[in-house]
């Protein structure tokens, strides 16, 4: 699906996982919404991680994007991501009860009526119905748009999920852009 021609589908998923830029450019898209004034809520990877993985190991963990907190685009709250585990640990222990924290914050904010959700990414653990399912969950049942990361380890799950309602970016900024404008053009026309 390309995504020029398919700029009034409700779920932006910028396809990426460790090693590509798709986290950055989803912190960067939802910091420039929010300067523009746009009603947005969601969590995202805060601006002083992007470009890097949390280094929760040590000496690093082969496969592991682990970033060491998300941020409320609307509060400014953190949520940490990961367990202490300790210097022997070789896992990326993801912390469940801070994200379900971080999903219930999301999912309040909705009462707001936002213009936009951002969520970090749909990986692992939302593809096991847990993480931030739920606020996916009930931003889709709301029908405000969403931009989100999906990993290639949650695709199947994610095309399940997501149906009909989402476009495949690249992990480049102007792809995301292009989606937002075809949904600013969307309400517009409404």
């Amino acid at each position: 699906m390309s995504f020029e021609n398919n700029h009034s589908m409700a779920i932006a998923a910028v396809r990426g996982g460790p090693g590509t830029p798709a986290a950055d450019v989803l912190t960067a898209f939802a910091l420039r919404r929010k300067a523009e004034g746009v009603a947005i809520v969601g969590v995202i990877v805060p601006p002083e991680d992007t470009g890097h993985g949390h280094d929760a190991h040590g000496g690093g963990h082969e496969g592991c994007e682990c970033r060491s907190e998300l941020i409320d685009v609307a509060t400014g709250d953190r949520y940490a991501m990961h367990q202490d585990l300790g210097s022997g640990s070789q896992a990326c222990n993801l912390n469940s009860s801070s994200l379900a924290l971080a999903a219930g914050a999301v999912e309040r904010a909705l009462a707001g009526k936002p213009e936009l959700v951002v969520l970090s990414r749909f990986g692992g653990q939302e593809a096991q119905r847990g993480g931030l399912m739920s606020a996916f969950q009930a931003a889709v049942a709301a029908g405000v748009p969403v931009a989100c990361v999906v990993t290639p380890k949650a695709e199947a799950v994610w095309d399940d999920f997501a149906g009909g309602l989402s476009v495949s970016l690249p992990p480049e900024a102007d792809a995301l852009e292009a989606w937002w404008q075809g949904q600013a053009r969307g309400r517009n026309a409404a």
